[in-house]
């Protein structure tokens, strides 16, 4: 998975959409990617540590997305 995602982001810089990717695929994987940890995941995916802001986001909007009866796919 973290491959799959690596490869996203990074195939989404060539278009300006690194960041939008980022967010998606977080959101996408967000039940596979509780318990991480933000900086860890970061460098493993290949992104600046100041990502991690955003994956702490991502998670916490899954969540809250969750609770609201919705789902994400």
């Amino acid at each position: 998975m973290i491959e799959q995602i690596k490869a996203a982001v990074h195939a989404a810089s060539a278009t300006n959409q690194k960041i939008a990717m980022f967010h998606f695929q977080v959101l996408k994987n967000a039940k596979a990617l509780e318990g991480m940890e933000a900086k860890a995941f970061c460098r493993e995916v290949g992104v600046f540590d100041s990502y991690a802001t955003e994956f702490t986001k991502m998670l916490s909007l899954a969540r809250v997305i969750e609770e609201q009866g919705m789902r994400l796919l």
